[in-house]
């Protein structure tokens, strides 16, 4: 039986090539590794285009599973994020297609947010101060990150929370540097003012992702996986 407890995140000397010549050595579970080493970050590139958690868990698994069966045209040996991240886009944008779900506000509807969006409105009186101030936080960053129009969602997310570069974040998405630089600006100021002091406060950290979805994720991809296998 499976066990996805026993698959964890590898230590940075693994790298990335190490653990490619094991998958296509025939160890399938050695991309299982792949998936806790890289779930978080592409589960944010999923949930900044779709602003879903459930459906960025769906499109994050198809997209490890089209990634495993696609392995063999990686040219590598470096760029496998940038890769994983581009095919998650791209399944990210085919839901959005096919369920028809995301619907985005034009640039002048978004000039200021509602009062009702940047009020803090947590009950929750049995976290410890600190805990709960620090949740209300992240509800915060997330539901205004979610307001932006999903070409500057995608592209904050990738450069101010990935820390990728302009270059790498516009071969993920497919579009030119000036327009990720353009776009990175935009969602700036949109995000001014005190959701800015947000970003400071919490370091970034949005969408979060880890513990049981992660195991979700890791235990519903790899048993696919080993039943493709058995085909």
């Amino acid at each position: 039986m499976l066990n996805v407890k026993n698959i964890v995140i590898p230590p940075p000397h693994i790298l990335d090539e190490d653990i490619i010549k094991s998958i296509k050595g025939g160890d399938i579970d050695a991309y299982g590794s792949i998936m806790r080493r890289y779930n978080s970050r592409l589960f944010r590139i999923a949930r900044s285009i779709v602003t879903d958690d459930a459906a960025a868990m769906d499109i994050l698994q198809e997209a490890h599973i089209k990634a495993y069966t696609k392995l063999s045209t990686f040219q590598g040996p470096t760029g496998f994020f940038s890769w994983l991240a581009t095919i998650t886009r791209n399944e990210a944008l085919m839901y959005i297609r096919k369920h028809k779900k995301e619907v985005l506000m034009e640039d002048e509807e978004l000039s200021f947010f509602d009062q009702e969006s940047i009020e803090n409105k947590s009950t929750n009186t049995e976290l410890p101060d600190e805990l709960m101030e620090n949740k209300q936080l992240h509800n915060l960053l997330n539901k205004n990150i979610d307001k932006l129009p999903e070409k500057f969602r995608t592209v904050f997310v990738l450069r101010a929370v990935e820390q990728l570069t302009v270059k790498e974040t516009a071969e993920i998405l497919d579009i030119r540097e000036v327009t990720v630089k353009t776009r990175f600006f935009r969602a700036k100021r949109l995000l001014r003012g005190q959701i800015q002091d947000c970003l400071d406060s919490i370091g970034m950290k949005i969408y979060e992702f880890g513990g049981h979805h992660c195991d979700i994720i890791v235990h519903n991809v790899m048993e696919q996986l080993h039943k493709n296998d058995q085909k």
